[in-house]
């Protein structure tokens, strides 16, 4: 994909300011639609957040035309406070991207793991079982990515499944003789298929030189052992470059996913095509795209093809949509998915800043799990297209882009992004890959697109592995 701009943050900031500045003027001409001390959700709002997403002005600038926006119309509803009170200000008017653990140069390892543990009994008599994909891990932390469920349960008349297992039971220890820990820093949520995926820290973390690690106590007697030096698995990766394109063409590109995941899910698309209009208007207003770039051609073209007016013109012919789009479109309603769980362990080379290890897949018939461990990197802003316009949701990043592709050629998009707080802070994440896997895939391709470069791990589907 290429746009006009070859680096980003081309545009010129003057011209970008000015619009913004034309938008507030126009929105002040309007019924005022602050009630009370800002921010409040509002047309101002949105330009602000979508010019500092694609560089066409700093997220200082964009902070400060709203807030003159909001104080003048404060004094024209008669609510002085917004006028006169001080505003809250969002952090990324201060700084935008990275998030926690920016520009860190922790380096994430993980093994490949593949065995299957019983879950302690709970209180009511639940008993169930968890298995191990990998372990992800750095020099002052270390996580397991689980799928766990209940099984059944040693007593009739025991309340309903509990959500959360006794995993506070569940420990280990190395080689060395040291104890560790289990906690709980994602339980994730039942999918209906009686599974979640989980993220279990360990503490404390583990010592340099550490040979293995065994997992087990209150496992009901049962442990696996992990051989921390046993090679890397099976994954291929691949590091090539890719033409420089601007921030704002990153950002249409990824609005088509979302548009993509929207419809493949069965979410409601109309409401993210009024948001897109006004998107590709503010992009268009402001200098930082042209109205023929290529990537609003493209994003004209998918609109059509899901039956939405963007405001873009009519039908574009299918070679001007990137294969993943067709894929999706040609599969995205599909619910033919293996049900299964695959242990594997790829560890990325750095790209943008950032590093990242896969450790192991759950696939459904309707969508796949990924897990990953990332360092120097948090997904910022995935609620920027889907959330009403407003200042709470923070400013996309398009600073990295997730895909996949699966062996039989199907494409994948990233539908969500999961965390829990204590993973959030620890980098672990879950990706929620749709359409599903293609019944028949035996391997999938992850790939990571970058400024000038692009990663791709190629990780085996051995659905063996996980039992």
């Amino acid at each position: 994909m290429t746009g006009c701009l070859p680096v980003p943050g081309q545009s010129d900031p003057g011209a970008a300011e000015t619009y913004l500045r034309l938008v507030a003027e126009a929105q002040l001409r309007q019924r005022p639609v602050i009630s009370g001390p800002g921010p409040h959700p509002h047309r101002v709002g949105l330009a602000a957040v979508t010019l500092a997403a694609a560089g066409a002005i700093t997220p200082d600038v964009a902070w400060k035309v709203v807030s003159d926006f909001e104080s003048a119309t404060g004094l024209r509803s008669g609510n002085l406070r917004p006028a006169v009170g001080p505003f809250y200000r969002p952090h990324w008017a201060s700084q935008h991207g990275g998030g926690p653990g920016a520009g860190g140069r922790a380096v994430p390892i993980t093994v490949q793991v593949g065995a299957t543990l019983p879950l302690p009994v709970e209180s009511e008599g639940w008993y169930g079982e968890f298995r191990l994909l990998s372990l992800a891990r750095t020099d002052s932390q270390a996580a397991l990515t689980v799928a766990a469920r209940w099984v059944g349960q040693t007593r009739r008349g025991a309340r309903s499944q509990p959500r959360h297992a006794p995993f506070y039971q569940v420990g280990a220890i190395d080689d060395q003789g040291v104890s560790y820990r289990a906690s709980l820093w994602d339980m994730g949520l039942e999918d209906g298929s009686d599974w979640w995926d989980c993220h279990l820290g360990l503490d404390p973390a583990l010592a340099p030189g550490t040979r293995w690690l065994e997992i087990g106590p209150g496992a009901q007697g049962r442990s696996v052992r992990i051989d921390l030096s046993a090679p890397p698995g099976p994954a291929e990766v691949i590091v090539e470059p890719v033409p420089l394109v601007s921030a704002a063409v990153r950002m249409l590109d990824w609005a088509g996913d979302d548009l993509l995941c929207a419809d493949s899910v069965g979410s409601r698309t109309a409401p993210l095509a009024s948001r897109l209009v006004l998107i590709i208007q503010d992009l268009i207003g402001s200098g930082a795209l042209r109205p023929d770039d290529p990537s609003v051609v493209r994003l004209a073209g998918l609109g059509w093809r899901l039956g939405l007016d963007l405001g873009l013109g009519g039908r574009v012919p299918a070679g001007a949509l990137p294969p993943a789009w067709m894929s999706v479109l040609a599969d995205g309603h599909a619910h033919d998915g293996p049900d299964g769980i695959a242990a594997f362990a790829a560890d990325l080379p750095e790209i943008a800043g950032s590093r990242f290890s896969l450790a192991g897949l759950r696939s459904t018939s309707d969508e796949a799990v990924l897990h990953v461990m990332a360092c120097g990197w948090e997904p910022q802003g995935r609620e920027w297209l889907t959330s009403s316009i407003g200042l709470t949701p923070d400013p996309l990043d398009t600073t990295l882009s997730w895909q996949a592709r699966d062996s039989s050629g199907r494409w994948h998009l990233v539908n969500w992004i999961s965390h829990g707080s204590a993973a959030q802070t620890k980098g672990m994440i879950k990706m929620y890959l749709t359409p599903p896997l293609h019944p028949g895939a035996t391997s999938l391709d992850v790939i990571v697109s970058g400024p000038g470069s692009r990663v791709q791990a190629t990780v085996p589907l051995d659905w063996g592995s996980g039992r």
